[in-house]
């Protein structure tokens, strides 16, 4: 029963890692669109810039500097945001719950079958009469139907 429960408990770790990561690459992926976004509003301003120093005044042109500065720091932000990759605090808890709820129902089975193990070779020992030959032999042949595996 704890072996059932130490599954139950790793796969609910699971589910909730990968709930954060969705989250979190989702909003990774909004901050790029942004900064995709504003990159192409970056291009259209350097066109109107480069139009604005040929044919128009000194002002347009300053007007074009300030919206072409605002428009570079906002990408800026947006790209750094799209860049950052750290897991949240849940996720690395989530994580760990379940390496460690893999690990304790692994060992949890290896436990059980080498208790099987034990039970079926003294049912057979006894079966064919093995009460006569000792406890060592059913040591040995337990022995060698674990090397043996």
């Amino acid at each position: 029963m704890r072996t059932v429960e130490l599954a139950r408990v790793a796969a609910s770790a699971e589910a909730l890692r990968l709930r954060r990561l969705v989250a979190r690459q989702g909003m990774r992926a909004a901050y790029g669109a942004g900064a995709v976004i504003f990159g192409l509003a970056v291009l259209v301003v350097v066109h109107v810039l480069i139009h604005n120093l040929l044919v128009g005044p000194l002002t347009p042109v300053q007007a074009t500097l300030v919206l072409l500065a605002i428009d570079l720091v906002a990408a800026g932000l947006l790209a750094w945001l799209a860049l950052r990759d750290t897991p949240s605090a849940v996720e690395i808890e989530a994580h760990a719950i379940r390496t460690q709820a893999l690990f304790e129902m692994k060992r949890s089975v290896t436990v059980m079958s080498m208790a099987a193990e034990v039970a079926g070779t003294v049912f057979r020992n006894r079966a064919r009469g093995g009460a006569r030959r000792g406890a060592a032999y059913a040591m040995a042949e337990m022995a060698s139907r674990l090397i043996g595996r």
